[in-house]
């Protein structure tokens, strides 16, 4: 009887297992969750005014600032599925552009200590990796 249970489950979680590979839809599920633009953009314009002193005139440019580009960035986040290259190019030059913007902003004291805020990779408990990764 053991023997007959034991079979029996081995058969059943076979023929599981064998369905989720097969499924058309597998993989799906690992896409990156959608982000909440507007409160990782309060998080980010939060953890760079502690580390940056920012006037009371600088958070709601940076704000905004910071929410285009995540913005943007959630835009171009089938790409980087799809195509590869081409999210690599446009990710660079949204960069660039948020660099542009950010230069003039900050002053070079701030611009100098954000640059040197960078993680060194992606890390999900560091809010700041969602404008550099």
């Amino acid at each position: 009887m053991k023997r007959l249970f034991t079979s029996g489950l081995l058969i059943a979680l076979t023929c599981c297992y064998t369905m989720i590979i097969a499924h058309p839809r597998a993989g799906i599920g690992l896409q990156a969750p959608t982000m909440n633009v507007e409160g990782t953009a309060s998080s980010i314009v939060s953890k760079l005014d502690k580390s940056l002193f920012l006037t009371d005139a600088q958070k709601p440019r940076l704000l905004g600032i910071v929410t285009g580009f995540l913005k943007q960035k959630i835009a171009i986040q089938p790409l980087q599925q799809s195509n590869l290259k081409a999210y690599t190019t446009k990710m660079n030059s949204m960069q660039n552009g948020l660099q542009a913007k950010l230069k003039p902003l900050l002053t070079l004291t701030q611009y100098t200590e954000y640059l040197g805020l960078k993680p060194k990779s992606f890390d999900e408990t560091n809010v700041l990796s969602h404008l550099y990764y």
